[in-house]
């Protein structure tokens, strides 16, 4: 297996900005059907590849000799693109490879197969460091660039369970599109529900990355979804590949408000030191 040219596992090298992952793990065929249209700066994986989302078995056997190359004590990070979940039915294979090298693991996700893992996640984060995030953005939108899965209310059918067993668990509040999601109101509703919900951190992604295909791809959902929004992006943002709301200003000012009142983590820096602490202190040393 020497020979063999693996890319399950791909270095972070911007570990401030990735809630402390060493590793990144791409272990599915595919992506998210969201990343056609846009990613945020959180997303360490921007790429959209069209095409059904799949998993091989024997990428468990490429995982584990890629694992074992690695330094004892990594974080391996699964992110949202795809969703982990959207190929296997429980990552508990996943967490006895990593508890077999001693990692710990960072993932997000959004899907409810992740309360199957339970008892698994439990066990795993009681030996090794572990972080669980998942995404949110929407209250009532109805929209191809929101989905389903990133509702407020099937957010609030995870979160709990994962904080009654003690869990790890965070949100990231993602996307923020203009004149869509962006009003402090709901906002401000997710921050406020997800901490009374048990959440241990609160991180939102505040701006919008695209490349032309996504860019198009977005206006398409735009001029069939919201077409009053049209002239007004084309006058705001044009064929610029960052966006930001005018309204980020007051959402971050309400948040971190928010999330010192409830004594909830906000910063990158505190996030990762919750469950990595190791990492905080290297960075002062150099």
């Amino acid at each position: 297996m020497d020979n063999i040219n693996l890319h399950i596992l791909s270095p972070n090298k911007y570990q401030k900005r990735y809630f402390g992952v060493d590793y990144f793990m791409g272990i599915l065929k595919g992506s998210n059907p969201l990343f056609k249209y846009y990613s945020t700066p959180i997303d360490q994986n921007p790429v959209f590849n069209d095409g059904p989302i799949s998993f091989l078995d024997e990428m468990y056997e490429f995982l584990e000799y890629e694992i074992s190359k690695k330094e004892p004590g990594s974080i391996i990070g699964i992110e949202s693109n795809p969703d982990v979940y959207d190929g296997v039915e429980s990552i508990n294979r996943i967490l006895e490879i990593l508890k077999k090298y001693s990692m710990g693991l960072y993932i997000e996700t959004s899907s409810i197969k992740i309360l199957k893992d339970l008892d698994a996640l439990k066990a795993f984060a009681e030996e090794l460091p572990l972080l669980l995030a998942i995404p949110v953005a929407n209250i009532s939108v109805k929209s191809r660039l929101l989905g389903e899965s990133l509702n407020l209310d099937s957010t609030l059918k995870i979160i709990p369970k994962l904080a009654n067993f003690g869990l790890n668990v965070g949100v990231i509040v993602k996307p923020i599109i203009p004149m869509i999601n962006d009003d402090l109101e709901s906002f401000t509703k997710i921050i406020n529900q997800t901490i009374a919900a048990g959440v241990k951190f609160v991180y939102p992604s505040f701006s919008l990355k695209f490349d032309s295909k996504k860019l198009k791809a977005f206006y398409d959902i735009i001029d069939m979804e919201f077409p009053m929004n049209m002239v007004k992006y084309q006058e705001m943002f044009g064929h610029k590949t960052t966006w930001e709301s005018k309204t980020v200003p007051n959402l971050k000012k309400n948040y971190v408000i928010l999330c010192k009142k409830h004594k909830v983590l906000y910063s990158m820096k505190d996030i990762i030191n919750s469950y990595k602490p190791d990492l905080n202190i290297q960075l002062k040393l150099f």
